[in-house]
């Protein structure tokens, strides 16, 4: 078969299509990328010298596999009435703590962040503390569908990745929305018995407003995949009863609209899945990832390749600490070789089990990324 670009080996893979090997996309979404920029991580994730995107495309150059990686903030819009101010709270060596709030006509939002010199962000405030009495002011952060226009910043990546891969775009169910800006689990998870109606209210609001989304993305995007997640929906996290309410229905919707524009689906899901399985292939995505395998996850490849195969696509699966972060090139090439195994090599694309470790040795990530170039793959 005559070589195929990386974006021409991706879309043939999502459509389940003959490829000249099988693509290979590990889940690279913050630490690797920062990691070889060789600067703090508060430059990438705070500064943005560079911004995550370019980070992204230039750790695909430098290892050369095939780019599938998401992308949020691809759609920008106006809220009205509301704006935003940052400030660093604490600066040191090691880490900068900073403060973003944002007024709105429903009272301020506070959210306090550490970016740590080598390690992701996270989040010592969350924007939502206290649901009875911020929920309003969140809600209004949502833009303003009539203004969703293309973010400045993406025509530039777009075209910096060029055939190296697909743009992914990606967005939250309405239950992962609601966790996330929750941040504690626990708390997030009580909301839902505790809270019921409010929380009822609030993923209605973001649910409506987020399927307008799916449909500028699909219009003004057109990106080679749109990303569900996320993982704070996964089942390791919440029951098999809230996704089948709080994230189900919306995702066959969005599902729908993705559908009648041409664009290709997928569902991040890391930790256990198994649950949800059904439901989301029900809901008619086209691709599921990263399917993690036990321990951390609940199924293999083989698994999904015989219940599912016939109607998605395969993504994942090289366990990322016990294979990737901790084990030896031998290891990782072993493994990789068994995913393609048992997935095959139609209809499936290789990478991560979940997000690439930071301190991951670069022969074991590039022994995942050669491993499609030998034994016949």
């Amino acid at each position: 078969m005559k070589a195929m670009s990386s974006a021409e080996r991706l879309r043939a893979a999502l459509r389940r299509e003959p490829v000249d090997r099988v693509p290979v996309a590990p889940d690279i979404s913050m630490m690797l990328p920062a990691r070889y920029t060789g600067r703090p991580f508060w430059d990438v994730f705070f500064n943005e010298t560079p911004p995550l995107w370019q980070a992204i495309i230039d750790l695909t150059g430098r290892f050369g596999f095939d780019h599938l990686q998401g992308w949020g903030g691809t759609i920008e819009g106006d809220a009205p009435g509301v704006t935003k101010e940052t400030a660093v709270l604490s600066r040191t060596d090691e880490a900068w703590q900073v403060l973003e709030t944002t007024h709105t006509p429903h009272g301020d939002l506070t959210l306090i962040r550490r970016y740590a010199r080598g390690q992701s962000p996270w989040t010592e405030k969350p924007i939502l503390a206290d649901p009875d009495q911020e929920v309003d002011a969140l809600l209004s952060t949502l833009p303003d569908p009539s203004s969703f226009r293309l973010a400045p910043w993406y025509p530039a990546a777009a075209s910096a990745l060029g055939d190296r891969g697909l743009t992914c775009s990606v967005l939250s169910v309405p239950l992962a929305w609601w966790m996330y800006q929750r941040v504690d689990l626990q708390a997030g998870l009580y909301d839902f018995y505790d809270r019921t109606a409010l929380v009822e209210r609030a993923l209605a609001a973001y649910g409506a407003w987020a399927l307008h989304m799916v449909e500028a993305i699909c219009r003004l995007q057109q990106p080679g995949l749109l990303m569900f997640g996320g993982s704070v929906s996964s089942m390791s996290v919440v029951s098999p009863d809230l996704y089948r309410r709080y994230a189900y229905p919306w995702l066959r919707k969005a599902c729908q609209i993705a559908a009648g524009r041409g664009v290709p689906t997928a569902v991040h899901m890391c930790g256990k899945c198994r649950a949800a399985l059904d439901m989301v292939v029900d809901a008619g995505v086209t691709m599921i990832e990263p399917l993690e395998r036990p321990p951390s996850g609940d199924i293999t490849l083989a698994e999904a390749r015989q219940r599912y195969g016939a109607h998605v696509v395969l993504k994942g699966n090289v366990n990322t600490f016990e294979t990737l972060a901790w084990g030896t090139p031998e290891q990782v090439h072993a493994e990789a070789r068994r995913c393609i195994a048992d997935a095959g090599e139609i209809g499936f694309i290789l990478s991560s089990g979940d997000q690439v470790p930071g301190n991951t040795p670069e022969v074991n990530f590039r022994a995942l990324i050669d491993a499609v170039q030998t034994e016949g793959a």
